[in-house]
């Protein structure tokens, strides 16, 4: 099985588009599920926000469920903590699913969770499968 069939059986939908920024991949599910990894090591700094809204409006633009996938040892910087939460400045979003694998990032979730308050219903995870699921509950209450 190639890795595209198996990451469209997880996302129980089909890729409609997908770009590398560096390190960082973007992906977009026919189910209107915009997922990004992020490596060991990588940031999401403000250049990978604008690449993700770039690579957002080459397929079409919209709001989307966004999961952002950290492995192990990757973060984000206080300015793109901001500008997700801040609502003037986040028109693609849905919700964001959190997908984390150790406490140092849980800790700094949390951290984003109550000190930047986003306004888009925001989760943590440790599962991406879990994730997908909160998701399929959220498109639900729409």
């Amino acid at each position: 099985m190639t890795a595209e069939k198996e990451i469209s059986i997880i996302f129980n939908a089909d890729v409609l588009a997908e770009r590398q920024f560096g390190e960082i991949t973007f992906r977009l599910f026919s189910n209107g599920i915009y997922y990004v990894h992020v490596p060991k090591f990588q940031k999401i700094g403000l250049s990978v926000i604008y690449a993700g809204i770039q690579f957002l409006e080459d397929n079409g633009g919209g709001k989307f469920y966004n999961i952002f996938h950290f492995d192990s040892f990757s973060d984000v910087d206080p300015e793109a903590r901001a500008w997700t939460s801040d609502s003037d400045g986040n028109n693609y979003t849905i919700c964001d699913a959190i997908v984390i694998g150790s406490l140092s990032q849980k800790i700094m979730s949390d951290f984003y969770l109550r000190f930047n308050k986003p306004t888009k219903p925001t989760k943590i995870f440790y599962s991406l499968e879990k994730s997908i699921a909160w998701i399929e509950h959220q498109r639900t209450k729409q």
